[in-house]
Order: structure tokens, then sequence, then C-alpha cells
């Protein structure tokens, strides 16, 4: 996954590749002098337990 960044620092695009995010940036006629890559990390998979009820609760 790589970021593609504005010269402000601002996130404008997340794609595969670092051609994608150029791609991105002429579309859209962003001036790529102004704008930097940045690779970023894979998400990972949180897993969040159920809550389960008591017997004989009533909430």
């Amino acid at each position: 996954m790589v970021g593609l960044y504005d010269g402000e620092g601002v996130l404008r695009f997340v794609g595969s590749s670092s051609q994608a995010c150029v791609d991105y940036a002429v579309l859209f006629e962003l001036p790529l002098v102004r704008c930097f890559l940045e690779a970023l990390p894979e998400p990972t998979t949180i897993r969040i337990r159920e809550h389960r009820r008591r017997a004989g609760c009533s909430n």
C-alpha cells in the first residue's frame, strides 16, 4: 500500500502501487512536484470478543 500526500501533508489517495498514486495525481491535476509518496503498513485484523449476557440479567 502506498499513500499519496499533497504538499501540506494531507493524505489524498491510497493505492496498491506508486504508479496508481501517480495516475491519481495526473487524473486530478495535482502538481507532482509538491506531492510525495510513502509506503503504508498493511492493515491488520483486530478480533473483538462478543459480549455475552448472563442468565438473569435484564438490560
